[in-house]
């Protein structure tokens, strides 16, 4: 199959890190790649190109200004609550939710079959105490009388606050959702959104411990089966890839640049700690972008497939919607594009990037953001990965991983 490049997309999300004030979440849909032996290999099926912008003649140094500040990494200080373990609350709320009755009328359809009315499940309560079930419509009208408010309406990720009765938190909502195994059908998907109530250490701590553990599962894969690397045949790609690279990628995917403007790059990653400690399993698996990336690692299709043709070893899940809904596939699939994205280094850069450890970091989050054979240019022409006329997308996407792994070394001693 020929490499695909898929163009910059700054696409909203319809789950991710919440959206703030009316911005917008940035997907990084994931290129495909064919495995390249050198540069002057390279070969891209421009499938997908990217939106040609407009040359702007007026204001042109107002716009380089504000094209510089886009790139800065924002650092504030996050929010971190009284330390409390919330799993036990949010279980019971998300089992609460699940088996609430679908009433008539819950998910109104037109003539197309697209949906046009639902109605959320909410299980709201205290930190302590007894929990309530409340049925809303899209503007906040609810059976018990609750004052509910939400800034953006985030799919299934919204976050709500109660202002009225007081001290109340959201621990699980209800809402219609595509179907992965029915297309063009809608079931009740369950998820629990960020709180800044439920940012505590333990929340966090946990987060990070269920992300190193599918790392740990999709290794073991790899160790397993025997899966060879594509630039290391005498290794499998367990020993190519740096663990700490996947998890620093799986939280980078779901930071937006936007978003860490207002609230800092700290708060950016606790927000994705508590929505991997608080939905584990379910964590980003409804994520989608409008360019078709899917899920916690954020591939589009042919992408995964191009992947899972080149290690067949591996088994990954046939189906690529499926495949995205398990988390332990995801991961597995991001850790084989990795391995595959150093194919197109010839053994000389291959061999000088890998003798640094942020050289080959930022390869590889370059190559993860972008099509990796242009990133593998790049650095030929320039010495750097986001060198020259590099998207100021994939510019800032490196800054955060690289900002992802001073934050994981600092607060979890990941290296």
């Amino acid at each position: 199959m020929a490499g695909l490049l898929l163009g910059q997309t700054l696409a909203r999300l319809l789950i991710a890190s919440a959206v703030f004030a009316g911005g917008l979440n940035l997907a990084h849909a994931i290129p495909a790649v064919t495995p390249q032996t050198s540069l002057s290999e390279t070969s891209v099926a421009k499938t997908v190109t990217a939106a040609k912008r407009k040359p702007v003649k007026k204001a042109a140094k107002k716009t380089a200004k504000r094209k510089t500040q886009s790139l800065v990494i924002v650092s504030k200080p996050p929010n971190d609550a009284p330390d409390f373990d919330f799993h036990a609350r949010i279980e019971e709320a998300q089992a609460l939710a699940e088996k609430q009755p679908t009433l008539p009328g819950d998910m109104t359809f037109d003539a197309r079959g697209n949906l046009t009315r639902f109605v959320w499940t909410l299980v709201v309560g205290q930190k302590t105490g007894p929990l309530t079930v409340l049925r809303m419509d899209e503007k906040g009208f609810n059976d018990a009388g609750f004052n509910i408010t939400w800034a953006v309406d985030n799919f299934i990720n919204t976050r709500f606050t109660i202002t009225r009765p007081e001290g109340y938190i959201v621990f699980a909502q209800r809402r219609p959702v595509r179907s992965a195994s029915k297309p063009g059908t809608y079931e009740m998907g369950l998820y629990t959104a960020y709180a800044p109530e439920m940012d505590t250490k333990t929340m966090r701590t946990a987060g990070m411990d269920y992300l190193k553990q599918l790392q740990r599962l999709a290794y073991n894969r790899i160790k397993d089966h025997d899966v060879r690397s594509r630039v290391s045949p005498n290794a499998t790609v367990a020993d190519q890839i740096p663990t700490s690279m996947v998890l620093r990628l799986m939280i980078a995917e779901h930071i937006d640049p936007l978003r860490m403007r207002y609230v800092g790059i700290e708060q950016c990653i606790h927000e994705v700690l508590i929505t991997i400690a608080a939905n584990r399993g379910r964590a980003y698996a409804y994520a989608k972008s409008s360019a078709g990336a899917r899920g916690i690692s954020q591939f589009i299709e042919d992408s995964y497939h191009m992947v899972r043709d080149n290690y067949p070893g591996a088994r990954l899940e046939p189906n690529f919607e499926r495949g995205m809904l398990d988390l332990r596939n995801a991961v597995l699939a991001s850790v084989l594009h990795l391995d595959l994205e150093l194919t197109h280094l010839p053994q000389k850069t291959l061999k000088t990037i890998s003798s640094s450890d942020e050289h080959l970091f930022d390869f590889l989050a370059a190559g993860y953001n972008r099509n990796p054979a242009k990133v593998a240019k790049t650095f030929h022409r320039t010495k750097s990965m986001t060198g020259g006329n590099s998207p100021a997308e994939t510019k800032i996407y490196v800054r955060i991983q690289g900002f992802v792994g001073k934050f994981l070394k600092k607060e979890f001693d990941i290296t």
